[in-house]
């Protein structure tokens, strides 16, 4: 299955147009499916994303090879064209940092993106929009770091009072091929053969067990990070954990820094 989020529901119309979707009444939200796709409109800012999102996974818990994209309007720095498409690779929220795994050839521009409270009146340094951060958090409890996308679309300067629905529908339209390229792309990366064979997953999930079930998640993120760049290596994950909380801590921290170097 694919998750499509968009925050607006003039972001959603042209790819229901173009994915033939249709409307579905079975979450509080606006969402639209077909057989491969479903979509959910979150609405605008960090509350509503998080808890469309998580309703919306709630609700279809997703498989091992499902992916979600994100895809939507941003305001950017002028260097940025209005149309643009831009991947991000790295999400800012104030003192935290998220990384969508981007293991895939594209064609388009990366950037960092920031994340804000309210539609920004001034230039920023980086491209920004309102949902991206929660949308993160809330996807990351059921999908691998590569297996999310985050796509936007430049529509403004920093000047949102210029931004309309009518011009909002046509960039999606003007992009919906990008999607669809985005979609293929991020697909074939989950159809690949599994990354760990049975031995290696059993040492996995012993070693796991001695950490917390968000350190658990961690670790296969860091390590599914390295055999991607590795192929054929296998770290040695010491069997030899602490008693204390806090040495076990520091550890982890230090084992997916090295997987992530």
């Amino acid at each position: 299955m694919i998750y499509l989020i968009t925050a607006l529901d003039a972001e959603a119309r042209p790819l229901c147009e173009y994915y033939r979707l249709k409307r579905d009444t079975s979450l509080p939200y606006t969402l639209y499916r077909n057989e491969e796709i479903v979509l959910v409109v979150s609405g605008m800012g960090r509350t509503n994303a998080l808890m469309a999102v998580s309703a919306l996974l709630g609700w279809r818990i997703p498989e091992e090879k499902d992916i979600l994209i994100n895809i939507g309007i941003c305001g950017a720095p002028s260097e940025y064209r209005i149309g643009e498409a831009l991947l991000i690779h790295q999400i800012l929220d104030g003192d935290r940092r998220y990384y969508p795994d981007i293991l895939y050839s594209h064609s388009l521009r990366e950037t960092s993106m920031r994340c804000v409270d309210v539609p920004q009146s001034v230039l920023s340094d980086y491209p920004v929009d309102m949902e991206s951060s929660p949308i993160f958090q809330a996807a990351s409890r059921f999908f691998k770091l590569h297996q999310m996308a985050f796509l936007k679309i430049v529509s403004d300067h920093c000047t949102p009072e210029l931004v309309t629905k009518e011009g909002v529908i046509e960039l999606l339209r003007s992009h919906v091929n990008s999607l669809d390229t985005l979609i293929s792309r991020l697909s074939a990366v989950q159809k690949q053969p599994p990354l760990f064979s049975t031995d290696e997953r059993n040492t996995i999930e012993v070693f796991k067990t001695h950490f917390t079930k968000s350190q658990g998640s961690a670790i296969d993120d860091a390590l599914t990070y390295f055999r991607l760049r590795n192929k054929g290596e296998f770290p040695p994950l010491n069997p030899l954990i602490p008693n204390s909380k806090r040495e076990r801590s520091q550890l982890l921290e230090e084992l997916i820094a090295t997987l992530t170097a």
